[in-house]
């Protein structure tokens, strides 16, 4: 039952994490024409984006091997866990 826990729960922390993200980059988006701390502003969009690119880009991935990757799981007989 635990099989498919770790890449469940990375799935779920980094779409949590780019939630977050998002939520700091319209702040920031918000905040930058103002002038307001401009280069932490310009840090955070950059930083946003950088985590979309490289982190939620593997998203589609990691669920499909949750999905679709029980079969190889549960064709192991209970005794090898």
């Amino acid at each position: 039952m635990f099989a498919g826990s770790v890449p469940y729960l990375m799935l779920a922390g980094n779409l949590v994490a780019g939630w977050q993200m998002a939520r700091a980059l319209l702040v920031a988006e918000d905040l930058l024409p103002k002038g307001q701390d401009v280069e932490f502003m310009r840090a955070k969009i950059a930083t946003a984006r950088f985590y979309a690119d490289h982190i939620l880009a593997k998203a589609p991935g990691v669920r499909d091997s949750i999905v679709e990757g029980a079969d190889s799981v549960t064709a192991l007989p209970l005794e090898a866990f």
